[in-house]
């Protein structure tokens, strides 16, 4: 199916934004762009447009990784079609992979084929760091990505390699991609060392004026309603810009940076105490940029704007208003040649080097999955370790034969299961079931009861007492939290999971007491919240627990929800009234097997 994009020529405003992406597609190796800014400034749609205005790629036929005859590394099976002189060419579209939040490691760095793994092979399945190879990864809230996986996708990223150690498997294989990451701040952070990742950064800023405002709706809503015409007024636009960073990537080889622009670019970055990530990043995007621009030399002014692009995300807000009035304010006087080499690059042009030779036929190329020779198996060890079951299931490590409460089916440990019990096909009594991978940060959520009462001001003391626990913890537990508010008639989330604890604090002081008690509300939206998460949460409900909308009895309601409850969180409900009026409290702790405590410091999160 033909999606149809949004043009990138037709997107307003975001400057910044729309040079850090051409630059990465220009060249990869600068390491990705993290895109911060407010909701709605369209960072998605830029993302999704920049494919529309990317060169399609000549695909090695049949190759699952979206091999090229330009690439630096080839997967071992379009290796062998060249070595052989097999491999045919077909023109591709750049992937754009969009990677879920609730993606999983397997998932997202590959691991072994569930269908072959029962028939009792061991066969690699690519994930999709494979399936992005020489296209665009897309990770919309990267702030809110389990630090595993951020960790294996920056890895892969700088690296240009996936290497997988895993399940009995050990496979390598291209992941050459643009890394383009979004994320509102006031959603959460990012780590400094995931921050240190990214190559390069850009700031979304909202429209500055109402007439650039107006200009935006009206071409939305042009596009709404007929998107092929629409699109059809900026392929101009587009192919224009298409061209120019196909003259961009075959220039960037011959661009030079002046001794004295190189020597000021060091200068800047150590000033900030940035170290080797920051220069490289920095060198790299400057030639891009000059590449972009035309220019032989990279002017003070590429620079400039490469500095702005590396050291943005890298240094605290304090510093930056002071790096662009010194980035700003520098160089002014300071000239450089700017030769124009559109021209005279033809005799220096990258797609006259000498290529493989490419035969053409009529194969459909093979497209399924390669075996990997089976992995030699310690039976007698391997017997141990899975009887015992005596390992950390933090680490991703086995439980027991059969266990069903697991998060993950272990593959490999099945299998070797499978062959001690000599049956030919998996049964029920040889899986092997583990928990994630990801080293156990757990969820929490709380929740208030922010209806008309005398202990209001009580529940809010004692939630920023839990935010200030957590916050404490954080480093070590690197827990996402989640706010809920209910009162009147109904339950809103405040704040989705995150780990902004500056921005928990502001919200829960920011609530307002009013209404009746929508306790029932409260607890579906508890519910809702934990089965989004995808993980098992602690929500730490702060309530009397006299719930008095919807009129009359709610008793078979708040047991069904509780008993829901049960499933998807450990529930502690923290109530410091004292009064002998009717609760449902001590029913909804029944059925959810929850607690009822009065201290938060008796909160356990792990």
């Amino acid at each position: 199916m033909k999606i149809n994009y949004f043009p990138f020529s037709a997107i307003l405003g975001n400057d910044d934004i729309k040079l850090g992406l051409i630059i990465n597609a220009i060249d990869p190796k600068i390491g990705g762009i993290l895109i911060t800014g407010p909701k709605g400034i369209a960072k998605s749609t830029m993302v999704r447009s920049l494919s529309n205005i990317l060169p399609e790629m000549d695909s090695i036929r049949g190759c699952r990784f979206n091999c090229t005859l330009n690439s630096e590394n080839l997967c071992d099976e379009c290796r062998e079609k060249i070595d052989n002189n097999s491999a045919e060419i077909v023109k591709k579209s750049v992937p754009v992979i969009t990677l879920p939040i609730s993606s999983t490691l397997d998932r997202v760095v590959g691991s072994i084929d569930i269908n072959s793994a029962i028939s009792g092979r061991v066969n690699f399945r690519e994930g999709l760091l494979g399936e992005a190879n020489n296209g665009i990864l897309y990770i919309d809230e990267v702030n809110l990505l389990d630090d595993s996986i951020a960790d294996a996708i920056l890895d892969s990223a700088a690296s240009g390699i996936n290497t997988v150690e895993r399940d009995g498997v050990s496979y390598i294989h291209p992941a050459r991609f643009i890394l383009v990451g979004t994320m509102n701040p006031e959603e959460g952070e990012l780590r400094p060392q995931l921050l240190d990742r990214f190559g390069i950064s850009a700031e979304g800023k909202l429209p500055s004026s109402a007439e650039e405002l107006i200009e935006i709706a009206n071409r939305v809503d042009e596009f709404d309603h007929n998107p092929v015409e629409f699109i059809s007024k900026y392929d101009q636009d587009d192919e224009i810009l298409r061209e120019r960073i196909v003259r961009a990537r075959n220039a960037l080889r011959y661009v030079i940076i002046p001794d004295d622009i190189e020597k000021y670019m060091a200068d800047v970055i150590l000033k900030y105490h940035m170290g080797n990530r920051a220069m490289i990043s920095a060198v790299k995007a400057a030639r891009a940029i000059a590449a972009y621009n035309g220019n032989k030399n990279v002017t003070m002014e590429d620079a400039r704007k490469a500095l702005e692009f590396a050291l943005r995300h890298r240094i605290n807000d304090d510093e930056k208003s002071n790096m662009e009035r010194e980035l700003n304010n520098t160089g002014q006087n300071q000239g450089n040649k700017n030769e124009n080499i559109n021209e005279d690059m033809n005799n220096n042009d990258i797609n006259n080097d000498e290529k493989m030779p490419v035969k053409k036929n009529n194969s459909t190329g093979d497209d399924t999955l390669n075996n990997i020779e089976n992995p030699r198996i310690d039976m007698k060890l391997r017997n141990e370790i899975i009887k015992k079951s005596g390992r950390n299931a933090k680490s991703g490590n086995f439980i027991r034969t059969g266990h069903k409460n697991g998060n993950h089916l272990d593959l490999y440990s099945s299998m070797v299961s499978m062959k001690i019990n000599n049956h030919k096909k998996m049964q029920a009594s040889d899986i092997v079931l583990r928990e994630g991978y990801s080293g156990g940060a757990v969820p929490v959520i709380i929740a208030i009861d922010s209806s008309t009462s005398m202990g209001f001001k009580r529940r809010i003391g004692n939630a920023l007492e839990l935010s200030k626990l957590l916050f404490k913890k954080a480093y070590i537990t690197r827990s996402r939290v989640a706010l809920i508010s209910f009162s009147g008639t109904g339950a809103r989330v405040l704040m989705n999971f995150s780990r902004n604890f500056t921005v928990l604090n502001q919200r829960l002081k920011s609530i307002k007491s009013s209404g009746k008690t929508p306790l029932l509300e409260g607890l579906k939206q508890i519910y809702k919240t934990s089965a989004y998460s995808g993980e098992k949460t602690v929500s730490v409900l702060f309530t009397d627990g006299r719930g008095n909308y919807p009129p009359g009895n709610m008793k078979d309601d708040i047991i069904d929800i509780s008993k829901k409850l049960k499933n998807v969180s450990r529930l502690y409900i923290i109530n410091g009234e004292n009064g002998f009026l009717p609760t449902y409290n001590n029913l909804i702790a029944e059925y959810s097997n929850g607690h009822i405590i009065s201290d938060v410091n008796n909160v356990k999160i792990n």
